[in-house]
C-alpha cells in the first residue's frame, strides 16, 4: 500500500510531484489548486488566502474534512510563516515531517535577530520603532513571506519591524540538517518582479550560482550555527544580501522553500534529515535551473484551450461551465522554467521565455471584467 502525505503550501505542486515520484500518494492544500497539482494528487483543496496569509478557519475546516487514518505525515512550505500556532494545531493531529512549530516560531520572531547577534552572525540592523531618518530603512512584517510585505519604511503599518536597507544581490543557501549538522545543497540567486506597491515581490530563483570560497564558508558557518542553536531538521533555506565581501543574513526559512524546485528530487534528503540522518548529495555538474513566476499585469481572462509551452508549470485551471481561466491583476499566471550550463545562461533563458510567453498570452487572450 502506498504511503500518503498531506502537503500544504501556497503552491504545493513541486513538493507533491516530488512525493509522487518517490512513491507516495498526496493530498495537497494550496492557494491555487492548479492543473499540474490536481494531475499528480489524489485530492487537491484550494485554500482561502488574505493579506496576512492563510485563512485559519478555512484551513481548519478543510483539514478536518480529510480522513487522517492512512496519512503518514504532513509536509509544509511558507503557508505557516506567520501561523505557527496553526502548525501546532496540525501537529496534534498528524506527524510533521519538518521542523517543529516552536522552531518556526523562533525563526519568524523579532528575537531571531538577537539570536543572530548572540551567534555573531552579521545582519542588517533592526528596530521596532520607526527610525527618525527612515529613508534607508525597510518595513517588514513579522512572519511575512514572498517579499510582498516589504515596503519602504515611510509606508509602515502597525505590527511591522524595521530593517536597515543594504545594497547588494539577493542570494540564498539551501541546506539539509539532521538536528546537529548542516549539509549544503547549493546557493541560489533570488529574482523579483517589482511593482510600485510591492517593490520586493518574489518572482523565483536561479540555482547553482557561483560564489567566492570565503562567502560560501560564511554561509555554511551561519547555517551550522543556526542548526545547532535551533535543532534544525530537514531542508532549510537561509536568505541573505551579498554586498561585495559582506554577507548580510536576512532570514531563516526552516521549512520547504521555492528553491527546492531548482534541483533533482530532494524529498528523500528532507525525510532523512527529519529522521536525524544526513545522506550524500551531489548536484548535477555543469547544470543550472531557473524558475520565474509570471504575474498578470492586469485582470486576465482567456479561453481554456490555450496551448502552454512545455517549459511552463503551475498552469491555471479552468473554472465554471464556460471553461474560462480568470486571473486577477498582480497574481501569478504560471511559472516559467529554464535549464542551462550555468546560472547566468539559465537566468537569461528564463527571462527570454517569460517575455515570449507574455507575448503569446497577449495574442491569445482578452481582458475581461472580473466577477
Amino acid at each position: 500500500m502506498s504511503k500518503k502525505f498531506i502537503i500544504a503550501a501556497p503552491s504545493a505542486r513541486g513538493y507533491a510531484r516530488a512525493a509522487v515520484a518517490c512513491g507516495y500518494e498526496v493530498i495537497a492544500l494550496d492557494a491555487f489548486a492548479d492543473e499540474d497539482t490536481q494531475r499528480v494528487t489524489i485530492q487537491t483543496f484550494k485554500l482561502k488566502m488574505h493579506e496576512n496569509g492563510v485563512d485559519e478557519n478555512d484551513f481548519k475546516r478543510i483539514f478536518s474534512s480529510i480522513n487522517l487514518v492512512d496519512v503518514d505525515g504532513f509536509l509544509y512550505g511558507s503557508l505557516f510563516d506567520n501561523a505557527s500556532d496553526l502548525l501546532a494545531w496540525v501537529a496534534e493531529r498528524v506527524p510533521l515531517l519538518g521542523n517543529a512549530p516552536e522552531v518556526l516560531k523562533r525563526a519568524k520572531d523579532i528575537n531571531f535577530f538577537k539570536l543572530l547577534d548572540d551567534l555573531k552572525i552579521t545582519h542588517p540592523e533592526v528596530r521596532l520603532a520607526l527610525p527618525e531618518a527612515p529613508s534607508n530603512w525597510l518595513a517588514k512584517k513579522i512572519g511575512g513571506s514572498g517579499g510582498m510585505h516589504i515596503r519602504p519604511a515611510e509606508q509602515a503599518k502597525i505590527g511591522n519591524y524595521f530593517q536597515r536597507k543594504v545594497a547588494g544581490t539577493s542570494i540564498s543557501m539551501l541546506f539539509v540538517a539532521d538536528g546537529k549538522s548542516a549539509q549544503t545543497i547549493d546557493f541560489n540567486q533570488q529574482l523579483v518582479a517589482p511593482t510600485n506597491e510591492m517593490p520586493y515581490r518574489f518572482a523565483g530563483a536561479v540555482g547553482a550560482i557561483a560564489l567566492q570560497p570565503n562567502i560560501c564558508a560564511t554561509f555554511k558557518h551561519a547555517a551550522q550555527q543556526l542548526t545547532s542553536a535551533l535543532n534544525l531538521r530537514g531542508l532549510n533555506n537561509l536568505d541573505a544580501i551579498l554586498d561585495g565581501e559582506t554577507l548580510w543574513i536576512l532570514e531563516l526559512n526552516p521549512r520547504l522553500s521555492a528553491t527546492f524546485h531548482l534541483y533533482e528530487n530532494l524529498l528523500h534528503l528532507h525525510l532523512e534529515g527529519c529522521a536525524g540522518k544526513l545522506i550524500d548529495f551531489k548536484p548535477q555538474a555543469n547544470t543550472s535551473n531557473a524558475q520565474l513566476i509570471l504575474y498578470a499585469d492586469d485582470d486576465l481572462g482567456s479561453a481554456a484551450d490555450f496551448t502552454w509551452p512545455d517549459w511552463v508549470t503551475d498552469i491555471p485551471s479552468a473554472e465554471g461551465e464556460a471553461s474560462s481561466v480568470k486571473i486577477s491583476q498582480n497574481t501569478p499566471i504560471c511559472s516559467v522554467l529554464a535549464q542551462a550550463e550555468n546560472a547566468e545562461a539559465a537566468h537569461v533563458l528564463v527571462q527570454q521565455r517569460a517575455k515570449k510567453l507574455r507575448e503569446m498570452l497577449n495574442d491569445k487572450t482578452r481582458h475581461l471584467p472580473m466577477a
